[in-house]
């Protein structure tokens, strides 16, 4: 490019052609298919004669589509606004000398667009000498607006088009690589999940079942045996009133088995082997809500299933010579039965209680058993109806807590706070894909170290089964 005697800028081509622009025509301006090309430069006549030497210029056809800005400042605003143009013919030294390269900092380090093609131009090469600039910023090309004919400028405005063309492509590889691996995580979570789930649903089916069945002979041996003691006994308090004076043998037998003893301790006896068998029914029961398989979404009770779960982890909750039992606090609200997965709700139930419960128990980390007594350990289970809309259970600790940047990575795969032998780094990534992806919900984690964690599952109200509802449970602690 140069100029004429009245300072007209013209394009020298490679024949010596010279082509004076006098006006600023609208050169395919707006069109929706084609390149974006911003032109950035703070003489309007450079701008002309860029859009006329390239104006029935196609790539792979596709025509070019002008925006243009006259400063550093414009420029800015216009690439924030049009973050998919192609390439940019820009200028060096505009309203400061610097003023072009500060907007290839702001391209590639402020927005972080490394897609952008961009052409450097400048009059001035004294001010921002080649082989600098080309080393300091991340420029494509550069140009000196003395030496650029028509053709060189087609030129590199392929070579700008083909390697932005390049860059979108490995872009959009590099996305559905992320994809294909984040589906694969995914995947591997659900197998996983469903292997586990599977293999526990077996194991504890069977335990119930080989518990199930002495116990219906124990049940039904005691009812005879219970009622054969009564007989028993009431018929030795009959003998005893009709011959009170019995010979000297019986007697001494009546002291050494010590009638009256035996009288009031036998059916207090029966009594306790009743309840012991009511409590392993119980047991098995939970275990049999707990294991259920999901061959199809049906109607639960969330309470029963939170006791179950519950029920399993007893023997993390209880005393030991380091610490006292874990306080359980259930705060029951009066909520509808919900219409889904059970094994899956219980899974989720199950990590989060272990979580709880890892929690708490590494908040006692140097602190002394009457610390810790005077302070006890604590999880709260609040079941509640929340904008008519959802049903929420919380599970809330007074462990150590979660910082903002744990908090942020709680629910990403493999993530894990605690030491690689003890953790996968699953429970709490797939206790989210279960919630969100099979039961339709959200879950959410809040934490304000050191007064512990709180994680909310937040369950759809549109499948309930309003006409069971369950009852009001005192907040009392288990």
């Amino acid at each position: 490019m140069i100029l004429d005697n009245n300072n007209q800028l013209m394009l020298d081509d490679e024949n010596d052609d010279f082509l004076i622009v006098e006006d600023d025509t609208d050169l395919i301006d707006g069109e929706v298919n084609a390149w974006k090309v911003a032109i950035v430069d703070d003489d309007p006549t450079v701008h002309q004669a860029t859009k006329l030497a390239l104006k029935n210029f196609a790539f792979e056809n596709k025509s070019l589509n002008f925006l243009s800005a006259y400063s550093g400042r414009e420029a800015k605003q216009l690439i924030g606004e049009n973050p998919d143009i192609a390439f940019i013919l820009l200028d060096v030294v505009m309203e400061t000398n610097d003023a072009g390269l500060q907007v290839v900092r702001y391209i590639r380090e402020e927005l972080n667009n490394q897609n952008i093609q961009i052409i450097l131009r400048t009059g001035q090469p004294g001010e921002a000498p080649e082989e600098s600039v080309i080393i300091a910023y991340k420029i494509n090309d550069y140009k000196l607006k003395t030496e650029i004919t028509r053709q060189k400028l087609i030129t590199a405005v392929i070579s700008a088009l083909r390697a932005y063309q390049n860059a979108i492509d490995l872009e959009t590889q590099a996305n559905n690589l992320a994809q294909a691996l984040h589906t694969l995580e995914k995947a591997q979570l659900q197998l996983i999940q469903s292997e586990k789930m599977s293999t526990l649903g077996h194991l504890v089916t069977g335990i119930a079942y080989e518990i199930n069945n002495p116990l219906g002979w124990i049940s039904g041996n005691l009812s005879l045996l219970e009622e054969s003691v009564t007989n028993l006994l009431q018929l030795v308090e009959l003998h005893h009133q009709e011959f009170p004076n019995s010979c000297a043998d019986i007697k001494s037998k009546i002291e050494e088995t010590d009638l009256e003893y035996l009288h009031n301790d036998l059916p207090k006896l029966i009594n306790s082997t009743k309840e012991g068998i009511y409590r392993l029914h119980h047991l098995s029961s939970c275990l049999t809500t707990f294991s259920k398989t999901d061959k199809g979404a049906t109607t639960l009770n969330i309470h029963e299933c939170i006791d179950s779960t519950l029920l399993i982890l007893k023997h993390r909750l209880r005393a030991n010579k380091y610490h006292p039992a874990i306080e359980v606090w259930k705060e029951y609200g009066n909520i509808p039965w919900v219409e889904c997965f059970p094994g899956q709700l219980n899974q989720v139930l199950m990590n989060l209680l272990n979580n709880a419960i890892d929690a708490v128990k590494e908040s006692n980390r140097g602190r002394s058993f009457a610390d810790i007594q005077a302070n006890p350990n604590r999880i709260t289970i609040h079941t509640a109806i929340e904008n008519e809309k959802h049903i929420v259970i919380r599970i809330q600790d007074n462990g150590v807590g979660m910082s903002e940047e744990v908090q942020q990575k709680a629910f990403e795969p493999f993530f894990t706070t605690k030491p690689a032998q003890g953790a996968s780094g699953l429970g709490l990534a797939i206790a989210r894909q279960i919630v969100v992806e099979k039961l339709g919900g959200s879950i959410e984690v809040k934490s304000s170290p050191p007064e512990g964690s709180e994680f909310a599952i937040v369950l759809p109200k549109q499948h309930q089964m309003i006409t069971h509802l369950l009852p009001d449970i005192d907040l009392l602690p288990e």
